[in-house]
Parts: structure tokens; sequence; C-alpha cells
């Protein structure tokens, strides 16, 4: 028994030196954060040279640019400003780094702000989206899309809606954690006739009309709402938005045409 008691020590030391730290793992590495002012953590830890996870020692954290990212004695990150910086964990003689990229969007706006999509299945309509940073300024992102119930509508990796059958989804899009979403209202029917009100409007240059829409089933029923596609003959001229807005550009005259799952209807707008 004494003998074995002696044999302690020397085993415990053994063990003691398999379990030197070997390395750090951090993760998530690399890192993007999109949007300022955004927090993310990293988790770090020593592990032995088996890659077992150590107790012993506390992580030092820096970042190369802490005007672009800081990150605290926790390891968790805050963006600054657009930019890329090196985060490194350190533990005496070790140490890892961490490439960090910081993405200033602030905002995704769509339109329409909301869909009621009329025609067979099938039918499409595409929605635009604006990306801006934290000055307000439009940038190029890419967005990814999302359908709540693919079922009812699915949508593209452009950003083309299509429905499926009547109900009711939200399409959602992403940047990282920052999204922008509308809803889509299905209704499965086919359309016969579209007409626009008013079939021709006046405005001075600066001012703006409003063009509203009617879809007819073949057994002349009107369909409730229904999103249509408008274009301008001539945006020099006029513009017209998502929702049916034209603005007077320039003296003149355009016609504005709107589209629902291929039925047409056209009006005339003068700008004077």
């Amino acid at each position: 028994m004494r003998r074995y008691l002696r044999g302690i020590p020397f085993v415990l030391l053994a063990a003691a030196c398999s379990s030197k730290p070997a390395a750090i793992e951090v993760s998530p590495r690399p890192v993007r954060i999109f949007g300022l002012k955004r927090v993310q953590r990293l988790t770090g830890h020593l592990v032995d040279k088996k890659g077992r996870p150590l107790q012993a020692g506390t992580l030092k954290w820096g970042s190369s640019k802490s005007d672009v990212v800081t990150v605290d004695g926790s390891g968790k990150l805050e963006s600054v400003k657009e930019g890329r910086s090196v985060v490194t964990a350190s533990f005496e003689k070790l140490s890892v780094q961490v490439p960090v990229e910081v993405v200033d969007v602030n905002s995704i706006e769509l339109a329409p702000t909301s869909v009621r999509l009329l025609g067979p299945a099938g039918t499409t309509i595409a929605v635009s989206s604006v990306v801006k940073n934290s000055s307000g300024k439009p940038i190029s992102r890419p967005i990814t899309w999302t359908s709540s119930k693919p079922a009812v509508a699915t949508i593209s990796g452009d950003g083309v809606v299509t429905s499926v059958r009547p109900g009711t989804t939200t399409i959602i899009g992403r940047i990282g954690e920052l999204q922008g979403a509308l809803e889509v209202i299905v209704t499965v029917g086919e359309i016969a006739r579209l007409e626009i009100h008013p079939t021709t409007a006046l405005v001075r240059v600066g001012d703006s009309q409003r063009f509203e829409i009617v879809a007819y089933a073949p057994d002349g029923k009107a369909y409730e709402g229904g999103t249509a596609v408008f274009q301008s003959s001539d945006p020099a001229v006029a513009t017209v938005d998502p929702s049916g807005t034209a603005s007077g550009i320039t003296p003149g005259t355009a016609s504005v045409k709107a589209t629902i799952a291929g039925v047409s209807a056209e009006a005339t707008l003068l700008v004077n």
C-alpha cells in the first residue's frame, strides 16, 4: 500500500505533462458581419496535442484594426466600419488568427410592399429590391430569398415569385441577419380582361398620378385587388413605380401599361 501511494504523484505529474496546451481552437472562422454596431461572439479554447479540450489558461484577444472591429476579453466582436481585420486569440506562445470582414448594410427595401398574385397557377411577378448602407446609399449585395410557404408560392434566386396554389405566404430577402419581407396572397383563376383607371390623366412636371387596375374572370366577376406589373412607354417623359404611381419628368405623352398574368391594359399620361 505504501508503494502504491508513493507512485501517485508520479502518475499525476505524467498526466499533467501529457495535457499541456498544444493549440487554440476558435470558431467560427472566418467571420463576416453584416451591418455596423453588430455583435458576434467567437468561442475559443485550448486543446492538447490529441485535440482534447483543456480548462487551463485564459485566452487573450486582439484586433489588428480596432477601427473596423473591436474584440473584448471574452471574444465578443463588435463591428465599427466596413473593412477587414484580423482577430488574434493567444495563450503564452500559442496563437490563432481569425479573418473578419465587416460589410456595411443597413436595410433591404422590397417593392411592392405586398402582393396579390392573380392568375392561373404558375403566374409570376418580380420583386424589386434596394439594399442600402448606413449612410442610406444604395449598394450592390446578393440577397438570399426564401418563401415561408413554398406550397403557396415559390421565389427564385433572382427574386421572381411564382404562384402554386391559393393561400398566403411571406417572402423574405436576407443578407446575413438583415432581412426584408413582404406578404404574398395568391388567388388562382383565369383572367379574361383587365381595366386601368383613369384611362387618361394630365399631370405637371414633378407631379404624380396613381393608376388603379381591375381584373375580371371569364364570367365577368371582378377579382378583389390584384398586383400588376406597370411599365412606362417613355421613362424620359414619365416613370411609374410598382404600385402604379406615375411621375411626370418632362413635357410629353407616355403610355402606362399594366399587366397581370399576360393580360394588359393601357392608359395615356400627358405631362406639361
